[in-house]
């Protein structure tokens, strides 16, 4: 029997006012119509019915309890303990034999209790159960139709791809697998096995709690079409109520027919030409009898023998099956073994590509949107096809010219338009062969693209652009930081310091603004990631996720608002009315002086830092690499014309890639996808500080005071301390 959990339910069709017809393949048997009301509706008129001819019986019988009382009273307040035997001995004697009367009426008492408690127990059941008229719209399976931010339509799931089985379009085999592994009873039976059903109440009494289904082919009928994946035992019993309805309204192979259409079979599949299309390719007409065994297999646990990944069990099951049917002489010995040498190829080709990725982060908030509706939906997303397109071919080729090369073999990239909306979704290399999403669950070292949050917190401090700090080696207490290739550059400015991504600085200034200043920081622009105030804070060692980063760093895009990543604008009904909008939260988490002063740090990355591989000719770009210890990780986050987007590689084994920074595979590829996504964006100028106005230079804080202890004289000279940040640019490191 298939597991109560195995397979999703979908969203519960809004009840109608009428019914609506049925295809005619599915319509009640004949001289057999189901009847318009509901199952409380009919189990009221009976116990009305009950009520009237037992009410007379009823009647007589609330005399009885006042002929006990009269007796006890007696007993009590007679001639005494030492009579009152005596008493009622002879009371007894003078007491006539019952009358054939006297019993009908506690019978009748007795009947009327009896009915009184199956029918308490009957409203128990059936309260708020679907009506069986809901057939008529839970016949069809709901649909979802994505569309992208243009309308453009990009995924169809549901009764859309699999319409309605034609039993006679299919080879005998696909649904006496089906029958043979899920309820080989089920042409005996009148849509409970009691049998089966005894079994598992032992079972689920046993174990105090339901740890067995017991259904058949009619009950996983009835609780996909009206009932959710609620374990318990009055579940149980709406679904054997309705399981009966389904029984006395329609035939058996109209049954079938309706079960193969709605079952779902894993990897997105409802139904069995979904499920054909999905696994093999090809439609279900042309399913060979081992791939309909296979089928049939999955039905008891869809994820967990899901072929694409689990190969073995699922081919066991299948092997199962074939045993099981010929058990059943639906097939002969010498089928059975042919169809077992065969062998079964399982498609690679996913209908959805690298959109899977996009849409498993989507699913919960169309659960939470939707809810138990069922209808024909429209899920406007805010995805661009082309960018999207875009975003998996440059991840793809990036790897594929240069991987092997320099050991990479993931890639990820997100980007975001200026509300938070979700252009481009790249979660990895490959959602077949992996299902982990690099962009949201993957959590990496960031490395100098940390550096965001502490100079964003000094620029709110008071620091600016134009503040000098002493690149130097220094050791506090027993760690002793470097700068990439170890090489300083002595009293600098921040805008330098932070264009060539010098630890020593973002070291100090992390130090004197305080660290959990910097954590409050991060936290205030969305990342919400485990955040320690460790010394090596400052570098980035910290992990967080792509899209915690490009969000954060969408805030300075925005002009200041806080930017929560989203991937759905709206969802409407098939007929156009509106059932769910996002509304984001619009705060203001970045002032105005520390946001130009941020565009003019990280645009200066681009100009003439480590980022000038992201640089787009007629575009004012800013943004940040990072590359985490040991060549594990590299990023570019940068944005440009209310663009925001992020790109990460590397492995997911954690090993280091070979000399692989930031500013090289990260920017390239950030600037070949910004490329395509800006074709039809106008140019937009960043807010930059005023260019004549007095700007506070935040005096250089004793080292000492800091815990900081210099132990080397700086190798090289840097831009001298009153420079515009603009204007010194020596060359820049290669760091990350």
């Amino acid at each position: 029997m298939a597991e109560d959990s195995a397979a999703p339910v979908g969203p519960v069709y809004e009840q109608s006012d009428a019914p609506r017809p049925l295809a005619p393949s599915l319509q009640p048997a004949a001289g057999n119509e189901a009847h318009p009301l509901s199952v409380q509706v009919r189990l009221a008129r009976a116990a009305q019915a009950a009520a009237g001819v037992s009410r007379q019986v009823l009647v007589a019988a609330r005399s009885a309890p006042r002929r006990a009382a009269a007796g006890l009273r007696w007993a009590i307040s007679g001639p005494g303990p030492g009579l009152i035997a005596s008493g009622l001995a002879q009371q007894a004697a003078q007491t006539p034999p019952p009358r054939p009367r006297d019993l009908l009426t506690v019978a009748a008492a007795g009947l009327g209790a009896a009915l009184a408690g199956v029918l308490i127990f009957a409203v128990y059941v059936t309260w708020g159960m679907p009506t069986p008229s809901d057939v008529w719209s839970a016949a069809q399976s709901p649909s979802y139709t994505f569309v992208d931010r243009s309308g453009r339509v990009i995924l169809r799931e549901g009764a859309r791809n699999a319409p309605p089985v034609d039993l006679s379009s299919l080879p005998p085999y696909v649904a006496q697998a089906v029958v043979a592994i899920e309820d080989r009873r089920y042409y005996e039976h009148l849509g409970v096995d009691f049998g089966g059903l005894a079994r598992a109440v032992g079972a689920n009494v046993k174990a105090g709690r339901v740890v067995q289904g017991g259904s058949t082919l009619t009950q996983q009928l009835a609780k996909n079409l009206f009932l959710n994946n609620e374990r318990s035992f009055r579940r149980k019993a709406q679904e054997v109520v309705l399981a009966l309805w389904l029984e006395q309204s329609f035939n058996k192979r109209e049954l079938l027919a309706l079960y193969l259409s709605r079952v779902y079979f894993g990897a997105g599949a409802f139904g069995v030409e979904a499920a054909s299309e999905r696994y093999f390719d090809k439609p279900a007409r042309l399913l060979s009898l081992g791939e309909a065994a296979l089928l049939a297999g999955l039905l008891k646990a869809p994820s967990r023998l899901n072929p694409i990944h689990q190969p073995g069990p699922s081919q066991e099951r299948a092997r199962l099956v074939l045993n099981e049917m010929a058990a059943l002489d639906y097939i002969t010995e010498d089928q059975r073994a042919a169809a077992v040498a065969a062998p079964i190829v399982i498609s690679a080709k996913n209908p959805n590509g690298n959109l899977g990725y996009f849409r498993d982060w989507i699913q919960p908030v169309i659960e939470q949107a939707l809810g138990d509706r069922r209808d024909d939906f429209v899920i406007q997303t805010t995805l661009d096809l082309e960018a999207q397109r875009e975003g998996e071919r440059i991840i793809a080729n990036t790897i594929a010219a240069q991987g092997a090369e320099r050991h990479v073999s993931q890639g990820s990239l997100l980007a975001l338009d200026r509300t938070g909306g979700v252009r481009s979704m790249v979660g990895g290399l490959g959602y077949e062969s992996t299902q982990f999403n690099r962009v949201t669950q993957a959590r990496r070292q960031p490395g100098s693209a940390f550096k965001f949050f502490i100079y964003l917190t000094a620029m709110e401090a008071g620091y600016t652009p134009r503040s000098v700090r002493n690149d130097s080696p220094i050791i506090i207490g027993d760690w002793a930081p470097g700068n990439y290739e170890d090489k300083f550059h002595g009293p600098v400015n921040l805008g330098y310091a932070f264009a060539h991504s010098l630890n020593m600085v973002a070291i100090q200034l992390a130090l004197e603004v305080g660290g959990n200043a910097v954590i409050r920081t991060a936290r205030r622009l969305g990342v919400q990631s485990p955040l320690h105030n460790y010394r090596s804070l400052a570098l980035g060692a910290q992990e967080m996720t792509l899209i915690e980063l490009t969000s954060a760093y969408g805030a300075v895009a925005t002009g200041g608002k806080r930017v929560e990543a989203h991937g759905i604008s709206e969802i409407r009904r098939a007929n156009g009315d509106m059932v769910w909008r996002w509304s984001g939260d619009e705060d203001t988490v970045i002032e105005d002086a520390p946001l130009r002063q941020m565009n003019s740090l990280l645009s200066r990355v681009v100009s003439s830092g480590t980022g000038r591989r992201a640089f787009i000719e007629g575009r004012e770009v800013a943004g940040k690499t990072g590359t985490g210890n040991s060549y594990r990780d590299a990023w570019f986050i940068g944005f440009t014309s209310g663009i925001t987007t992020g790109v990460w590689f590397g492995n997911d084994d954690f090993s280091s890639m070979e000399k692989v920074t930031g500013g090289s595979l990260p920017a390239e590829a950030w600037r070949a996808f910004m490329l395509k996504a800006l074709e039809r964006v106008p140019p937009e100028a960043l807010l930059q500080p005023p260019p004549d106005e007095e700007q506070e230079i935040v005096p250089l804080i004793a080292l000492d005071s800091l815990g900081i202890v210099p132990i080397a004289d700086a190798e090289s000279p840097g831009p001298p301390a009153s420079a515009d940040p603009a204007s010194a640019s020596p060359a820049p490191s290669s760091d990350g």
